[in-house]
């Protein structure tokens, strides 16, 4: 690696760090104003993803990209982002009580989990990026260890960090690349596994299928209808929306069992689009609440 970007990398860890200590020290009312107005300032000067975020964000509200909804969905979107990314620096230095207190699990996503465990095979949770699935994640794993397959961000020394963090919650995380064995030994203890559903390019590591999603064609990893096909783990939708007064609530869709034909890419193909159809459950009702800063359809007709 040339200088320039081990530069670069070094100075984001260090910007991660110092920024972290001062939002532990800080009182959340006032990390929350902060990351109101950066994520303000981040929607003006942040050209590209601010157009991206407007594209992507037009389709789910069946408006187009210049429609002042869309614009000021986008701009929550961006606001919701920076306080998501302000609470994970929050996050080393909260307890199991304040986690507890700040994130509500539905009873029927208790019932559903449950329900999805009895059978032994472990749980695949699948999610997006939206509210905050830290938060989520770590309500969870003080029940049940989770694994979580995540994006790597190229910089080992800022992932060392954030994989210190959630070790200490219960969450162990993997990167894409040879995630599948360690996954698949974490389900055969009947243990947790989530992921993402909108990884990043790193989602080039699985195999990928075209779905419809809010009406278009759009392709994502089928990774967790592979997996849930594999071991025969049941896969539950669900995801951690943030409340009007700064708590959030996990909520999940009943699991998903995939069947296991003679025809298996056709098993994934139709497990898969019942997966997205519940994450576009989910993004129907808090749009802004979706921290999507890459393209997600490709140019297609309307399904």
């Amino acid at each position: 690696m040339s200088v320039w970007p081990r530069l670069g990398q070094g100075a984001a860890y260090w910007g991660w760090r110092s920024s972290s200590a001062l939002a532990q020290r800080l009182p959340a009312q006032l990390t929350d104003a902060v990351a109101v107005a950066g994520g303000d300032l981040a929607y003006l000067v942040w050209g590209p993803k601010r157009v991206i975020a407007r594209r992507n964000l037009a389709i789910v509200l069946g408006l187009t990209p210049e429609h002042p909804q869309v614009a000021a969905v986008a701009r929550r979107s961006f606001r919701n982002f920076a306080r998501y990314l302000v609470e994970i620096m929050r996050f080393p230095s909260l307890s199991a009580h304040d986690i507890d207190r700040l994130v509500a699990i539905e009873p029927a996503m208790w019932q559903h989990l449950h329900a999805a465990r009895a059978g032994g095979r472990g749980v695949i949770f699948v999610s997006i990026h939206f509210g905050n699935f830290e938060l989520g994640g770590a309500r969870i794993a003080a029940e049940f260890p989770v694994t979580v397959i995540v994006d790597d961000l190229g910089n080992a020394r800022l992932m060392d960090i954030l994989a210190g963090n959630r070790k200490h919650k219960n969450i162990t995380i993997q990167t894409p690349d040879g995630a599948a064995k360690k996954v698949l030994r974490a389900l055969r203890r009947n243990e947790l596994v989530g992921l993402m559903m909108d990884l990043g390019p790193r989602a080039l590591a699985f195999s990928n299928v075209e779905v419809d999603f809010f009406g278009m064609r759009a392709t994502f990893p089928a990774v967790a209808a592979e997996l849930a096909r594999a071991s025969g783990a049941p896969v539950i939708v669900a995801v951690t929306m943030r409340e009007h007064d700064g708590t959030f609530r996990t909520i999940a869709q009943p699991p998903i069992v995939v069947p296991r034909t003679a025809d298996p890419a056709l098993d994934v193909l139709g497990a898969t689009q019942r997966i997205v159809s519940g994450i576009e459950t989910f993004v129907k009702r808090a749009p802004d609440q979706w921290y999507i800063f890459r393209p997600i359809w490709s140019i297609g007709e309307a399904g």
